[in-house]
């Protein structure tokens, strides 16, 4: 990142590894309805849902090695606040994706949050190129990947998709 990176232990927002003990802050910050405006599926059923998620998560991708999953929890504070994660398909390239719950939208939550990942991706795990995708309605969403320095790519269907070098 230009200017070099935040130190996590500086922020008062933090992306962790995700882990099983995270499953409780995670229901109760990814329960609200409008966070699945525009994402597959519904909200969690329950803490054992999202903890069984988390657990195949944490297998680090599918059986046949065709990517390697990362996540993180992210806190604000004291409090989970939701997750990123990356999916990691080729050397040096990663996916990047991002869930937080509506009590931080507007705060700038979701922007260091990502930040820190791509950091992350970068430093760790030899990530240059990302790619990430949102829906042609979700314009917050849009705004955020602007903000963070992606650009658009191509569109299909009702999705925009983005790339950017870090």
């Amino acid at each position: 990142m230009p200017g070099g990176a935040p130190k996590l232990e500086d922020r008062p927002v933090a992306p962790a590894p995700q882990g099983p003990d995270h499953a409780e802050g995670l229901f109760a910050a990814l329960t609200d309805p409008r966070i699945y405006a525009f994402l597959d599926g519904d909200p969690p059923g329950s803490v054992e849902e999202v903890r069984d998620r988390v657990e195949r998560l944490m297998a680090g991708g599918p059986p046949d090695g065709s990517e390697t999953w990362l996540n993180w929890t992210v806190f604000c504070g004291e409090s989970v606040v939701g997750f990123t994660q990356a999916t990691i398909e080729t050397q040096g390239t990663a996916s990047l994706a991002y869930v937080l719950s509506p009590a931080v939208w507007g705060r700038g939550v979701a922007q260091l949050a990502a930040e820190l990942t791509m950091t992350e991706l970068a430093s760790r795990h030899g990530i240059s190129h990302l790619l990430a995708d949102t829906e042609t309605a979700n314009l917050p969403s849009q705004r955020l990947l602007h903000r963070l320095g992606f650009a658009e790519t191509h569109r299909r269907g009702s999705d925009i998709f983005y790339a950017r070098d870090i």
